[in-house]
């Protein structure tokens, strides 16, 4: 018994190095400059269903904990170190919920996420409403400055916690294990949207902490543009994802999606 778990542990320890390496890759290639501080947010998020699906939580997390450090030292790379070598934590938590979520984790899930959202919410560095503080538009179109939204900042956040709490978080596990590329790719984007919205929860509690005060006039902005880097994360997790996930059913079956 003693060697089988050794035997276990030893592939865990392996394959969790592997897909730190994986994680690497897409941690050093930019996808947009941050606002308010210097560096870019990278393309990370792409590859978190694949760490999701192979790793139960606490590996999903040292994965993305190795893979960050590394990637940072890496010349020329994106994934440099912003918040104090707490910039792990993003990624962690999206990969930690999207594991869970397909191991059929869905309370701990749920509960991670609103404890996201609450940590948030109650920072006093962060905006909820950031209408009236929206950028003027360049000449000539000054003039066309729209009204305050009635939408908060986190209307996307909200979105993807609605998401979480329906149906289409139902039989996760099925979809990856068994379903069809139809049903993969529905399930990829499922888990990629949810994991990257808390992961975007988690980067603006950390700017928010080390900008102080100064990070309350950059919110206005940072709305205006985060869905579409949002959108595009999850657009690329389906289509780096799905195909890497259908050439893996061998593996994956292997593995048995780690428990604990």
């Amino acid at each position: 018994m003693q060697i089988r778990q050794t035997r276990f542990d030893t592939k865990r320890i392996t394959l969790t190095a592997s897909l730190a390496a994986l994680y690497i890759i897409p941690r050093t290639i930019p996808l947009d400059r941050l606002i308010g501080i210097s560096g870019s947010i990278t393309f990370s998020g792409i590859i978190t269903p694949v760490l999701g699906v192979f790793l139960a939580p606490s590996y999903g997390i040292l994965a993305v904990f190795l893979g960050t450090m590394i990637a940072a030292f890496i010349p020329g790379s994106a994934g440099t170190l912003k918040f104090g070598g707490l910039d792990f934590l993003g990624g962690a938590l999206n990969v930690a919920l999207i594991s869970l979520l397909i191991r059929g984790r869905k309370t701990e899930a749920t509960l991670m996420y609103v404890a996201t959202l609450g940590l948030f919410v109650i920072d006093p560095n962060t905006q909820i409403f950031v209408g009236t503080n929206l950028p003027d538009l360049p000449p000539p179109f000054q003039w066309l400055r729209p009204p305050s939204p009635p939408v908060p900042y986190l209307w996307l956040h909200l979105v993807a916690l609605a998401v979480l709490l329906s149906p289409l978080t139902r039989n996760l596990r099925d979809s990856f294990v068994f379903g069809a590329r139809k049903d993969l790719a529905k399930a990829v984007l499922v888990v990629a949207f949810i994991g990257t919205m808390i992961e975007h929860l988690t980067g603006g509690i950390l700017f928010a902490s080390v900008a102080g005060a100064g990070a309350l006039r950059f919110w206005p902005a940072i709305f205006l543009v985060y869905p579409f880097e949002r959108a595009i994360i999850v657009l690329g997790a389906v289509l780096v994802c799905t195909p890497l996930l259908l050439g893996s059913r061998d593996l994956i079956a292997r593995y048995r999606l780690q428990e604990t």
